[in-house]
């Protein structure tokens, strides 16, 4: 299996993995509120850390179907993208719709394999940033301190990283606001999948109706495995910033949050 992009893809695959994408990115605002601000932060502030460089290198962590990477390319028209993920799925429709788009590369990779930074696709070059949305809270603590240890060796010295993700209250100690943050998802939720837009399990049945993906659709629960349905253990904010640090960020901190959603950030 190959991990670049061609500009061989017909386009109407490109065409239905780009619509595969769409709503992807509509399901997951029912999610996300402000899904669209938190990846305009994301793209922002990596334009601002690679301002006078020609073509920055931005790796893209468990970039599901592109749409981050895609963000900040729309800020940084001049960056090369990796889009880095383990599930087959939603690294075969990245593929499709990055075809013909050198600016993107496409690698299947498992953050979990100690060894994952040595892909060729993300080794080599150092990296300007390296960016995450929602996906590195499906990583176990442990696998999660591997990672930014990992990434402070891939990014040049002030280089940045930025993960955006849910971070949530602490039931016991911060309940009032995790009462609020629950009610706001459940209120999202209902506005966002009373209409038109996938569900979650509505999304992956209109991904089986294509034929193109069934071998990755079969792929797919063993590349997870029981990871699939146990979800890891939360971690806390602290938890993300003091490993940023212990890593060797010279910065961490939180560049954008609303209620429990947060942009992580850490400068290398």
């Amino acid at each position: 299996m190959t991990d670049t992009t061609t500009a061989s893809t017909a386009p109407a695959v490109r065409d239905t993995a780009l619509e595969l994408s769409r709503r992807w990115d509509a399901q997951q605002t029912g999610y996300i509120r402000h899904r669209s601000e938190r990846f305009a932060t994301i793209a922002r502030v990596v334009a601002g850390v690679t301002a006078g460089i020609a073509a920055p290198r931005v790796l893209d962590l468990a970039g599901g179907t592109g749409s981050l990477g895609r963000a900040v390319l729309a800020a940084v028209p001049g960056a090369q993208v990796v889009i880095a993920d383990k599930d087959p799925v939603l690294i075969g429709i990245a593929r499709d719709a990055a075809s013909g788009d050198d600016r993107i590369t496409v690698a299947e990779v498992d953050l979990g394999r100690p060894d994952w930074m040595q892909h060729p696709q993300v080794a080599g070059a150092s990296f300007d940033a390296v960016v995450s949305s929602t996906a590195l809270h499906w990583l176990r603590p442990a696998v999660l301190v591997d990672v930014y240890w990992a990434v402070s060796t891939l990014l040049r010295p002030g280089g940045v990283l930025l993960n955006g993700d849910h971070l949530l209250y602490d039931a016991r100690h911060e309940s009032t606001l995790f009462a609020v943050a629950a009610a706001d998802d459940q209120l999202m939720q209902t506005s966002t999948f009373g209409g038109d837009v996938d569900t979650w399990d509505q999304w992956w049945e209109a991904v089986g109706d294509e034929p193109r993906y069934a071998d990755a659709l079969a792929r797919r629960a063993a590349v997870w495995g029981d990871d699939l349905r146990d979800a890891p253990p939360k971690v806390t904010l602290a938890f993300h910033l003091e490993t940023l640090r212990s890593a060797g960020f010279s910065e961490a901190g939180t560049v954008w949050q609303y209620l429990d959603d947060h942009v992580v950030y850490g400068v290398r």
